[in-house]
């Protein structure tokens, strides 16, 4: 009698010998041999699709999962479900002003009125590619006493302008209107409907953000990725937003980019001329080399796959309301591009305590701070509406700790065909890669024992090694010593050895007089702070010259620095040693490994290479300088 066949396998082999052994058990199948008959040609189909199927199911399944899903398409589709909308590329935008001189045109041909349009086109050059500006929006102005017409803070992005339109058919089912462009700035898009091709009229449409006082007859329009990984615009259905009318036309008009490639664009050009409001040409005026006021910056690729899985969520959980400090960073991660990375706390964590104020600070992709225009973008077009009234939120630049490496390490040269430089090289990189990838970004920790076996695994020759970090900030003393007053916040507690009479901080010198000055500190009785001092070195004794220019408060990582005069503007190196080898940075705080600072020593290790014998000759290094 024939057992049942075997259906928990999902490996073609497995699947292929369960099926053949279900067939055995048939007394039909008694004489045939499976190996060497048609039959296992059979046998091979059969479990291929078998597989085929199971395989399809697996991948099917993954699909409908955010978490697990692969395939562009339905990873937006799962993100929709949570009210989420993939960021589309960011043009790079820059702040610009430019003067029309219509002094030679004739008085009864010169307007009192002149518009710069939306649209209105400016080039750049950015690494010998040519790149086409324009301007997001239109400027009117009014003419001056000098017959000029001046446009400030004309606010212009990378890209080409486009417009198409589109005729409502509402014998379609939920009609949607696709844009054509996967490279288009959906943050420049401007919809518009009319009541047909002939119509001069238009009303404009806004995009929507929040159910609140919406009614049937609200003019908002819904947009989403479709699976071509094109965005689309709909409309509402006379119960939430208002319904376009059968045949009218919808227009809809963006910017078209080649996102970030143009970032950092500051010198911009204007070859055209502006039209006076009868539409004629103002033919003779000079225009003016536009000036930049703001440079090129915020361009952004699309928003990636990993990129939305882990929004998604937080957006959900935030429901478009900034209530905790997470639900501030969610509502600008959603909204605001030039992110590489970003912490908020609330003001009951700040250092002073702050009720009422949630900080933001942000690292951008390409520069170290936002620009003031991006700082206000964010406060009051991203966050306006959805923070709690009570609540004020304050943005803040990152403030970057710079660490200085010395790396040991011991080497078998025996193991390896590289020279002591070649292995330096390979350590170099790996440092580099561990900044890279583990640091710049706020909640990128030092983690000593992580770097040391990066290090110690970069080659089979080397055998271990040694890292002594360092700390270190600049500072920049003017002549002027109201403007010498710098507090110097770093991201661990400075080491300090008891009462010692050791200098915690270190400088690089300044000259005080015309004689080379560094700063030290001393202790000060009863207190675990020490005060800075600046001394000069003769006969290899320091001599004090400034006897309290700072104080220091190791256990907080503060170090302030002021009331000193020096010779001339310098940049001033200040070092100090951090008390723990792993470094935490906290709110604002980022860590980076400033190459310049890196200093790897090799060194043969000889008892790997000498046995026993090596022993005597063996070296070890000190743990601080």
């Amino acid at each position: 009698m024939a057992s049942n066949l075997n259906v928990t396998e999902l490996d073609f082999d497995q699947i292929k010998d369960n099926l053949k052994n279900f067939l055995k058990q048939q007394s039909e199948f008694n004489d045939y041999n499976f190996e060497g008959s048609g039959l296992s040609t059979l046998l091979d189909v059969l479990a291929y699709n078998t597989h085929y199927n199971a395989v399809a199911a697996h991948y099917s399944l993954n699909e409908a999962f955010l978490d697990s899903a692969q395939i562009r398409g339905n990873v937006v589709t799962r993100a929709k479900l949570l009210g989420y909308v993939p960021r589309s590329v960011i043009a790079p935008r820059a702040t610009i002003s430019i003067s029309v001189d219509a002094t030679a045109s004739a008085a009864e041909q010169r307007p009192t009125e002149l518009t710069l349009p939306r649209g209105t086109k400016f080039t750049t050059t950015v690494q010998g590619e040519s790149y086409d500006y324009i301007a997001l929006d239109s400027h009117t102005v009014t003419i001056s006493s000098n017959n000029e017409f001046v446009f400030n803070d004309v606010e212009i992005a990378e890209g080409t302008y486009k417009t198409v339109q589109y005729r409502v058919d509402n014998d379609i089912e939920s009609q949607k209107f696709q844009i054509p462009d996967i490279e288009a700035d959906i943050s420049t898009l401007r919809v518009r409907i009319q009541a047909n091709e002939k119509s001069a009229a238009s009303d404009m449409y806004n995009r929507f953000e929040s159910l609140l006082n919406l009614d049937s007859s609200s003019k908002i329009y819904y947009i989403q990725e479709n699976t071509s990984e094109k965005y689309e615009v709909y409309f509402g259905d006379n119960v939430i937003g208002a319904k376009p009318e059968n045949n009218n036309v919808v227009t809809l008009d963006y910017v078209y980019t080649h996102g970030p490639e143009s970032n950092g664009a500051d010198s911009f050009q204007f070859t055209g001329t502006l039209a006076k409001p009868d539409g004629q040409q103002l033919v003779e005026a000079t225009y003016s080399t536009p000036t930049s006021i703001a440079a090129a910056g915020s361009g952004a690729i699309r928003e990636s796959i990993e990129s939305i899985r882990f929004n998604a969520p937080l957006t959900f959980t935030a429901q478009n309301r900034a209530v905790t400090s997470d639900d501030y960073r969610a509502i600008i991660l959603k909204s605001f591009a030039n992110i590489a990375s970003i912490s908020t706390w609330g003001g009951e964590d700040n250092e002073p305590v702050d009720f009422g104020r949630v900080y933001i600070c942000i690292k951008p992709l390409t520069e170290a701070v936002l620009t003031q225009q991006e700082k206000d973008t964010i406060i009051n077009s991203v966050l306006k509406g959805k923070n709690i009234v009570s609540i004020t939120p304050e943005i803040v630049d990152p403030n970057f700790t710079n660490l200085e490496l010395d790396v040991f390490f011991k080497y078998n040269p025996n193991l390896t065909d590289r020279s002591s430089a070649g292995l330096q090289g390979i350590i170099r990189d790996t440092i580099s890669d561990y900044n890279f990838n583990q640091l710049n970004k706020f909640d990128g920790v030092f983690r000593y024992s992580q770097l040391l076996q990066l290090i110690d695994s970069a080659d089979r020759s080397v055998l271990n090694s040694t890292v002594r970090p360092y700390m270190f900030k600049n500072i920049s003393a003017k002549t002027d010593i109201s403007k010498n007053d710098f507090t110097l916040s770093f991201a661990s507690p400075i080491f300090q050895a008891g009462e010692s009479t050791e200098h915690v901080i270190k400088s690089t010198p300044f000259n005080i007089n015309g004689i080379a000055n560094y700063f030290g500190d001393v202790p000060i009785d009863g207190s675990t702070d020490r005060r800075v001092i600046a001394y000069r070195v003769v006969n290899g004794k320091n001599i004090t010259t400034l006897n309290d220019v700072g104080k220091i408060t190791p256990a907080a990582g503060l170090v302030r620095i002021n009331n000193f005069i020096i010779d001339a503007d310098t940049e001033i190196k200040i070092t100090v040693t951090p008390n723990s080898l792993d470094i935490a940075p906290k709110r604002d705080q980022l860590l980076n490994i400033d190459q310049t600072y890196v200093t790897i020593t090799p060194e043969v290790d000889t008892i790997a290479t000498g046995g026993a014998s090596g022993t005597i000759d063996y070296t070890t290094n000190s743990r601080l300088r």
